[in-house]
This record gives C-alpha cells, structure tokens and sequence, in this order.
C-alpha cells in the first residue's frame, strides 16, 4: 500500500505553504454546537463564507478535469496505492472546510459516479489508520460523494479526508458505540437511528485494524449500498428524473451510507454533502446561519427534504412500497 509514515507531516508542510502562497483559502468564521431538542442529533454549524468562491456542480467548463491536471502546490503525493503503486494522488482541496481537508483521486480518470472498488475501500481505510492519533485525539473521516444529487462538484472520481472537530460525536458514533462488528442478513439490518428524519445505514467497524481488508470493506459497502440504491427502484415511474445519488461515510468505527434525493434545499438556500449527514452543517448564508442556529431542528427537516425518509425497523423489501 506504501502509504508513506510520515503522510500527516507531509499534508501539514504542503497545506502551510499553499496557504502562505495563495493557492488555497481557508477563512476560520464562526462556528456553534447545538443539539435538536427533539431528536437528540448534535450538530456543528459552520458559516463559511469563502465558499462562495467554490464553483457548484456544472460551473466547471465542459472538458476541464482539475483533478486530472492537479496544481503542483496543492499536490501532496502525486503516485501512491494500488497494484502499481500508481493509482492514486493525494491532493489539498482547493476549498477546505477546515485545515488540511485533503482528496484521494484516482490518477486514471473514472467517474464520481462509479462505484468504489475494494482498492479504493482500502486505501481510504489506510489513511484513517495513518492519519487517526489516539493520544493526542487526532480522529479522521472519509467521505464520498456520489452522484448528481449528492452534493458533489466534480466528475472526476475522488473521496475526501478531514479531520473530525475534536470532542463533536456523531449519531453515527452514538449509533455503532458499543457494537460489534457485523454484516447484515435478513434478520439482522444495518444501524438506524429511528430518531432522524432520513435514511441512513450504519455498520459498526472491526475494532482491529489488522482484520480489515478489501474482502470486508467491499462487503460493507456492498451491503449497505443495496439497501440505498433501493430507494431508486421507481416502479411506477413517478420519478423519471431521480438519479442514483448517495454519501458514503468512513471512519475506524463505522461505515455509513445515505442515499440523496437532491443536492440543495428549496425551502431554506442550503446544500449539502456527506458532511451534513453527520452533523457538519456549512453555510455559506448569513440568513440561513442565524436561521439554524436560532432554530436547530429545522435542520432535521431540509436533511429529509435531500434524502429519503427513515426506514428504520422495516425490512428491506418493504422500502418504497
């Protein structure tokens, strides 16, 4: 895998002097942590107006690929992973959501549509294990945004990796806390919170780093993948325009899907990626900022509004029906 030992060194010296030189820009705002009172769902609730500047999903002009043709300041390790050692670079984002937030991309161009392959599944986990430092509480997540609707800009294939907020615990940590690691059957479905408006599916992480490999990790994606594509299974055709769209989330502890419905709100102007489906709200509007903030549980409703209703405590072919 030769991920190199000193890879969070590396991604700090190259995001100190990106910054210093301009070519990223990251502007620390204000930041709240508040909880629903009515689900219990904790959320961080970012203002980030800076990313005003990040182009959205169909502003990059037609042929451009600025993942294939990556900026030499913003590259941390432009050949690493896969059978060759080749498969992958290992970038800065151009628009951070916090420091160091860095992109796994395939240096072949596939598509943000694909799916993951047991390789890329494992080398996101190997950076989790390079990157994650109990002893100073250093804890990261990768997430992958896939399809139209899920909150992504760009085509060309790649996952994300940032660091958690110290001491912020997800639903999905609350969720897997405690649990052993399993895979679903019929009778045993993944983790949902009954609490959260959206569908969600959480399986719980081997606690040994040494007993994950591809094998595992393309069988948890596989499984909880099934049961999110199911809600694209439009029978009746009452959807004709819905595309297959969905955020996967990694961590050590878990691993997590939510499939999409749309990218942005149309009651409040929000959109959201993966981040928002653990608890990590961005805005970059100082309406909507003062509005969530004033009013949290109004964030359990637009997260509905972009996914799909909770199926929690039914069996998978009762989805949909």
């Amino acid at each position: 895998m030769s991920i190199p030992a000193d890879i969070a060194s590396l991604i700090s010296d190259k995001y100190k002097s990106a910054l210093d030189n301009g070519s990223l820009k990251f502007v620390q705002t204000e930041t709240k942590k508040l909880k629903d009172p009515n689900t219990g769902m904790p959320y961080l609730i970012s203002h980030m107006p800076s990313l005003i500047e990040k182009p959205e999903r169909g502003q990059t002009p037609e042929g451009e690929d600025p993942l294939g043709q990556a900026e030499a300041e913003l590259t941390v390790i432009p050949e690493f992973g896969g059978a060759d050692n080749k498969a992958y670079k290992l970038l800065l984002n151009k628009f951070p959501v916090i420091p160091e937030h860095s992109l796994l991309v395939t240096n072949e161009f596939q598509h943000q549509t694909d799916a993951l392959s047991p390789t890329d599944l494992l080398t996101a986990y190997k950076l989790l294990c390079s990157l994650d430092d109990e002893d100073s509480g250093k804890r990261h997540m990768v997430f992958y945004n896939s399809g139209p609707a899920s909150g992504s800009s760009l085509d060309h294939k790649h996952l994300q990796i940032l660091e958690m907020p110290k001491k912020f615990v997800t639903f999905q940590d609350k969720l897997s806390s405690g649990k052993e690691h399993f895979l679903p059957t019929f009778n045993s479905e993944p983790l949902q919170d009954a609490k959260v408006s959206f569908a969600h599916f959480v399986l719980p992480m081997p606690e040994s780093e040494e007993t994950v490999d591809e094998d595992l990790l393309a069988m948890c994606y596989i499984s909880i993948l099934q049961r999110a594509l199911t809600f694209f299974q439009d029978w009746t055709n009452e959807n004709p325009e819905l595309k297959k769209s969905y955020n996967l989330m990694l961590t050590k502890e878990w691993i997590c899907i939510v499939p999409r419905s749309k990218a942005f709100s149309d009651e409040m102007k929000i959109g959201f990626n993966s981040t928002g489906y653990c608890g990590m709200i961005l805005t970059k509007d100082d309406e909507v900022f003062s509005k969530i903030t004033e009013k949290p549980e109004l964030i359990n409703d637009i997260l509905l509004e972009c996914g799909f209703q909770n199926t929690a405590g039914q069996k998978p072919n009762e989805y949909n029906y």
